[in-house]
This record gives C-alpha cells, structure tokens and sequence, in this order.
C-alpha cells in the first residue's frame, strides 16, 4: 500500500509550517486502527497541506496516496478523506454554495507567473521563503492538487454507488465542485436521484444536480427540479429544488420556487440541507435568492422584511440584511461617500420608500438588542450598503429616515 510515497522528496516540498519531511508519516497513520491516531493524522494533514484554504508544494503529491487508502477495501473515515481531498482541491466547499466552483476565474491567477516554461521553472526550483504568500503561486499549487482530484474522479463517481449512505451522500456532494467532469458526473448524481428514498439524501443530490447543470448550461433536469416543489415532498426536498432552480434559471426562476425560498428564510425551522451552507439553510435560501435576483414586488419585499424582522444571529442575519438590500439597492456603488470616513452612506432624504422599508424592518430585528457591537458580517454589510453596525448609531439613522420621511410627507 502506498507505492511510492517514500521516493518524493518531502523534505524538499512545504507544507504550511515548513519542509514536509513529516506527510509520509500522517497518511500512514490514517491507515491505523486506531482511531485516535487517524483522527489525528487528519487534523495534522488538514492543517498543513490545505490550511484554511491555503495550498503548497506538498498539497499535490499528497493526493494519489489518500486516494490510494480511500480505494482500499479496509479504508477507514472515508466520509472525512473524501472531505480532505475535496478541501486539497477546491478549498472549503462552503466557499462556492450556491454556484458551484468557478475554476476559469480562480486559475487565472497562474497567468501572472508566466508562460508555460516559467511556471515549469517554478514548480522545478527550490522553494522560496515568501512564495507562499503570493497568490499565483497559491493558484498554481491549487490547479496542480485539483488536477490531481480530478484525474481520479472516477473513483468519487464510483463512490456514489456505495453500500454506505454517508459515503455515498459524501461523494455525491463532492462531484459538484468539478465543472470538467460535470458531463460524466451528472449521470452518477441523476441515478442517485431516483435510487436514494430518504429526503436528506435526495436533497443532497438536487442541490448537486442544480450545479452541475449550471456548469453545463443544461436545462433538461428543470422538469425533475420542478417536480420536487410538490407539496408532497419533504420539505428539505422543496427547497433543494428550489434552490437548485434558482441556481439554472436565474430570473427565469417560478414564482412558485421563489415563494419556497421566501418561506423557507422566514422560518426558524427551515429543514436541514446536509450542511451545504456554513451558517445554515436560511443563509443557503438567501443566496438562492440573489441568485434568481427576483423583482422587489410587494410580497417578496415584504417576506423579506419579516425575514429580517427575526434576525437574532449577527452572521446569518447578515446573508438576510444581504439578500434583502440587494433587492432595493441593485447597485450599491452609487451611494454616496461620507467625506470625514471615505466610507458609503445612504443619504436619507433620497431613499425611495421600499429602500426605507428594508432599512427600517433591519431595525427591528432583535439582533441590535442582544448584542452591543458587530464585526463580521453585519459590519460587510453595512460597509457594502452604507449603514452603520454599531446599535447606537444604527437608531440613529433610523431617526434621520424618519424625519426625511416626514419632511417629504408634510411637503
């Protein structure tokens, strides 16, 4: 087992935290019988060899080993080597819901180390002590790892087969992220489609089929898509569907899958979609919903509004305050500047009355009250969209509406 490993010179590629004269020793020991050992060994390697979305030297000559263990009849963890190979080649999958992995627009960072003699040069050379922080070098040992994954694809498509639901749920999440091999994978995910009966499952194979089409500018699977919004269907079915018809059709989206992601944003029970979002499925809902970029109606307006209403968590209230402002602001760069910070800020006396709506229904949500301050995603928001995050200066604004309000009312 694991043929050729010793004759790589890991001293001489790096990892995160240096020479990676140590990556033999981890995959071996994910291979061990016991499990605190791999467990060990996984944390080790998902630190080193992809750490937070970071890519070197060692990243990809560590690929044919761990498909090598995942071949194995006596492979252990294969959910999380699955998960470790997916993250070597495109990073957190988190990062790519709901559209799926652009890699034209990634890779293109290669092109600024040269021609094809250069980068050979360069994968050649020793390495150098600052190489790692520049970002054609971190794209080109992204491509060489995801080169690598997906000349192996066939074993994840296999995998979608498998006697072992998880495994299978797994390898089927992880075709979505390979555009090239999307013509082939697609047929793996429509068999697992039709062959899976429970809804986290099913789910989990609409929301990849809904990339993959993307990918291919297919619309054939509409039909089954549509068909998945039946009433009948488990909810955490409806809404893949819907989020995955969002996903091919953009604005050409139904009213009737848009009116499951308004639903399922206003809900604090929204049905579990196999972890596909880091903040969850109402975060997932709202992207689906920039997605198919519906017209600021009446009623999508105001379902997004009572979404914002109960916004209590800072983060997925901030992909809620998104999705809402973007509907009334389609074009925050022509917001005016606040000349003492230089940063964006809505001028209240030319906010049009569904702008004023949003800003005031993001006001009531209970997130002011349970916190005092916001970094992170409110503070994005706010920086996107020219509204404060503090609390305090937040109620402030909402008093300067007001009065503009009144001012436009009484003239």
């Amino acid at each position: 087992m694991l043929e050729g490993r010793e004759r790589i010179d890991w001293e001489r590629l790096t990892h995160a935290y240096g020479p990676a004269g140590e990556v033999p020793g981890w995959i071996r020991e994910l291979a061990s019988d016991d499990a605190a050992i791999r467990k060990r060994a996984f944390d080790v390697l998902e630190g080193s060899i992809c750490h937070q979305g970071s890519w070197y030297r060692a990243s990809a000559p560590a690929v044919p080993f761990l498909f090598e263990l995942l071949e194995s009849p006596s492979a252990k963890d294969r959910v999380r080597l699955i998960r470790l190979l997916t993250n070597l080649a495109i990073g957190y999958p988190e990062w790519h819901v709901p559209l799926g992995f652009d890699s034209a627009q990634r890779f293109a960072e290669i092109e600024t180390l040269g021609g094809p003699e250069e980068i050979e040069r360069i994968r050649d050379a020793e390495p150098e002590e600052e190489e790692d922080f520049e970002p054609g070098r971190d794209a080109l040992w992204q491509w060489d790892a995801y080169e690598a994954v997906i000349g192996r694809i066939v074993t994840l498509q296999g995998l979608t087969r498998d006697e072992a639901p998880d495994v299978r749920a797994a390898a089927v999440k992880a075709l979505a992220w390979f555009p090239g091999a999307a013509p082939e994978s697609v047929r793996f995910v429509r068999d697992a489609l039709v062959r899976e009966t429970g809804p986290k499952e099913r789910a989990n194979a609409l929301l990849c089929l809904g990339i993959l089409a993307r990918y291919r500018n297919d619309r054939s699977d509409v039909p089954t898509l549509l068909a998945c919004l039946s009433p009948g269907e488990a909810p955490s079915v409806r809404l893949a569907a819907a989020i995955s018809l969002a996903v091919i059709l953009g604005k050409s989206a139904p009213a009737e899958c848009i009116n499951v992601l308004l639903d399922a944003v206003q809900s604090p029970d929204a049905p579990d979609l196999v972890g596909w979002h880091w903040l969850g499925p109402i975060a997932h809902a709202c992207a689906a919903i920039t997605a198919a970029k519906p017209e600021p109606t009446e009623s999508v307006l105001a379902a997004m509004c009572r979404a914002a209403e109960l916004v209590s968590n800072p983060w997925s209230g901030a992909e809620v305050n998104t999705t809402l402002l973007g509907l009334v602001f389609p074009d925050p760069s022509t917001l005016g500047t606040d000349p003492r910070t230089g940063f964006r800020r809505v001028t209240p006396e030319e906010l049009t009355p569904e702008q004023r709506q949003a800003i005031y229904a993001i006001g009531r949500a209970p997130v002011w009250e349970t916190d005092p301050y916001h970094y992170g995603g409110l503070m994005d928001v706010g920086l996107e969209y020219g509204l404060p995050w503090q609390p305090d200066k937040y109620r402030a604004l909402l008093e300067e509406v007001r009065r503009a309000e009144s001012s436009g009312i009484s003239e």
